[in-house]
């Protein structure tokens, strides 16, 4: 699916798994191509959660990583309880 973060477009991807081992990874603004990609074996609130940190990330790319962490598990946790699911 392709996305738009701040006048920026982003091919938004789900794979099985990242080689690094984490949640999700986006790809600087200023890259041909760019892609979020977001691992599929989270729990609902979890992969919420890294769709919205990765989208922050996308959005203010020069944001501290634990600004992005608090805020995105604080945007996510208000969203579930508000019934918000991802169909990845």
């Amino acid at each position: 699916m392709r996305v738009e973060l701040r006048g920026k477009r982003w091919s938004l991807e789900v794979v099985d798994y990242l080689q690094d081992g984490s949640c999700g990874s986006i790809d600087p603004p200023d890259t041909p191509q760019k892609r979020i990609l977001i691992a599929s074996n989270q729990t609902p609130i979890d992969q919420l959660d890294t769709v919205i940190h990765e989208c922050l990330h996308g959005c203010i790319p020069d944001l501290d990583e634990t600004c992005v962490e608090e805020t995105a598990t604080s945007i996510a946790k208000i969203l579930f309880r508000m019934g918000c699911r991802i169909d990845l």
